[in-house]
């Protein structure tokens, strides 16, 4: 099989902070308790008027200038996201042009919080045809506007920010090596948002206010995401052939300190192991991936030749991970 890696890589996240006190403003809650339950002291929020788009147009141009391309070397963007522009058309579509990746296809996919790890399962497999030169890969997010600020539940959790990468074909021995997926549809509203969508119309007489941001059963959650997060590494590796003592660093989906710190007890592995940024963003949704990959690499705590296991749950419920070769 043609090998495919990531060649560049880029982030990014909006200036302004939002810190757990400032929350404590808004909402009945506190850093004490935020802190406890999440290892959440800050994220990011993006002014009114950025969209998703944009945070994803900065992070694609970092990950082009890092593998060295223009934006009319670009086959096809891949978007991954749960918080787009708009519901119609594609996003990815907005960023193609914003970026003016001429010739360039673009669309959208949604799985959620595990949504970094669909996308780069699908443009591995399109970096691999011999029609595709640069697969630009990206998950980006909003979630400061599609939360209810006064669901103290759910609003203090999320941050907004982007993270993209560059596949290209690359010599044997390295790359993306596989990648497990799996989903639970009847699961599917333990997290979502119940209106705007068909079944639902913000404008339908059984429209009740409220249900046009996200909502999320915690406790399903939390028993889902300790058991998805290290069945996932498990069976990405056996498909690999590979096996846990082989893995240098695991980049888990950032949604909370304590289910990963369950998740890498459940693997017997250090919390050394991984690599965790979400005390400075929140859960960025399919960005969170991205982004803790990135900076990871920009601080030096993955080197080349290292396997790296990337691993996320979400909605749907989907969960999945992909094995690297760095």
């Amino acid at each position: 099989m043609v090998a495919v890696g990531i060649v560049g890589i880029g982030a990014y996240v909006p200036p302004k902070i939002m810190t757990n006190e400032d929350w404590a403003k808004v909402v009945d809650t506190s850093d004490e308790w935020i802190t406890q339950k999440t290892g959440i002291k800050e994220r990011r929020i993006s002014e009114k008027d950025v969209c998703t788009s944009d945070l994803a147009v900065f992070a694609c141009k970092k990950a082009m200038d890092d593998a060295q391309i223009r934006p009319e070397d670009v086959d096809m963007i891949i978007l991954a996201t749960s918080s787009p522009d708009v519901p119609l058309s594609s996003t990815a579509g907005i960023i193609q042009h914003k970026l003016g990746c001429i010739n360039a296809s673009a669309f959208d996919i949604n799985a959620v919080c595990s949504g970094w790890i669909h996308a780069l399962e699908i443009g591995s497999k399109f970096a691999a045809d011999d029609n595709y030169e640069n697969i630009l890969v990206v998950g980006a997010e909003t979630y400061s506007r599609i939360v209810n600020w006064s669901d103290r539940s759910t609003c203090v959790l999320f941050g907004d920010g982007a993270g993209a990468a560059v596949l290209q074909k690359v010599e044997e021995g390295r790359g993306i090596l596989g990648t497990w997926l799996h989903s639970d549809g009847k699961g599917s509203d333990v997290i979502e948002i119940p209106a705007g969508g068909i079944r639902k119309p913000i404008s339908s007489d059984n429209f009740n206010e409220g249900e046009q941001y996200f909502h999320m059963d915690g406790r399903a959650v939390w028993d889902f995401a300790i058991e998805a997060m290290p069945q996932a590494v498990r069976n990405v590796l056996k498909r690999v052939h590979r096996d846990l003592k082989d893995v240098d660093m695991i980049i888990p989906h950032q949604a909370n300190l304590n289910i990963i710190k369950a998740g890498m007890n459940a693997l017997n592995l250090p919390i050394e192991k991984t690599f965790i940024n979400l005390q400075k963003y929140g859960n960025t949704a399919a960005a969170s991936v991205p982004i803790a990959l990135y900076e990871a690499v920009e601080e030096g705590k993955i080197k080349s030749g290292d396997l790296i296991i990337t691993v996320a749950f979400g909605g749907g419920l989907s969960w999945g991970a992909n094995a690297i070769i760095w």
